[in-house]
């Protein structure tokens, strides 16, 4: 499939750049009102993105540029005891809820999400979230890692709007930080600053600003040194191992193992 074209993607708050092994998604909501109503045509350039990567792609960094909090937005008291505090109306609705988890409400099932490509085996997909983007939580959590910016702000949002956590996410969220408060960020709806989503297991990494793209650019390298069929392998094993068996579990590491010490092995 042909890349799509950048006007289309522009339309929808999206940009692409691929640079080698590497593409680059930057999805900009900091401007509030015109983010939030382009949220449900974002879903429709992720989708159009994940088919047109070629195979030579390693590497997907999906930016997410939110903005500054706008008061009726929702607020973080830094006092609060928990530090977290419910927010106001975001204006998101239910379009822009489910545009950035890729389906409408009618939809749920009946196609697959706009970011269901983010796991695939054969890639890497790294989000990086800085400013005022609340409702990005869901598609970072499509990620296979995270790299949250002490200025970002997210939250679950979807308890506001009528809406479950779908699509994988309430399972990745007790994945991470377990039962008590996945439930506690879901059905509050609180919002979290940066640092407070990675002290609670959320990300990876967590950045000043400034040393946002230093610390990526570390991160990426690393990811991308990996010779490709072992990162494949290693990456497919962690990523099922929820949905096997030990034993089966087991299985396939030797079976992994296997196959990767046939290819590092000398010729005879």
């Amino acid at each position: 499939m042909s890349r799509p074209a950048a006007v289309d993607l522009a339309a929808a708050g999206v940009t692409l750049a691929i640079e080698g092994s590497r593409a680059t998604v930057t999805i900009d909501r900091q401007d509030h009102d015109a983010g939030w109503a382009r949220a449900a045509s974002t879903a429709g350039a992720l989708a159009d993105i994940g088919r047109c990567l070629s195979g030579n792609i390693r590497l997907v960094l999906l930016r997410i540029i939110g903005g500054l909090p706008c008061p009726d937005r929702g607020r973080v008291d830094a006092a609060a005891a928990d530090g977290l505090e419910r927010p106001g109306t975001t204006g998101l609705g239910t379009a822009g809820m489910t545009g950035m988890t890729g389906v409408g409400m009618d939809g749920m099932g009946s196609r697959p999400p706009a970011q269901c490509w983010l796991s695939r085996p054969d890639l890497f997909s790294v989000a990086v979230v800085s400013g005022y983007a609340v409702d990005a939580l869901h598609l970072a959590l499509a990620c296979d890692l995270r790299v949250f910016c002490e200025d970002a702000y997210l939250a679950m949002t979807g308890i506001h709007q009528g809406l479950v956590p779908a699509l994988g996410v309430s399972r990745t969220l007790v994945d991470l930080i377990g039962y008590s408060r996945a439930l506690d960020l879901c059905v509050t709806g609180r919002v979290l600053s940066g640092r407070q989503a990675y002290e609670l297991g959320l990300a990876e990494r967590l950045v000043a600003p400034g040393d946002r793209d230093d610390t990526v650019e570390d991160l990426v390298t690393g990811l991308l040194a990996a010779p490709r069929g072992l990162a494949v392998e290693i990456k497919a094993l962690l990523l099922h191992s929820r949905e096997r068996t030990r034993k089966d579990q087991l299985r396939a590491e030797r079976d992994a193992w296997l196959r990767t010490a046939r290819e590092v092995a000398p010729p005879g």
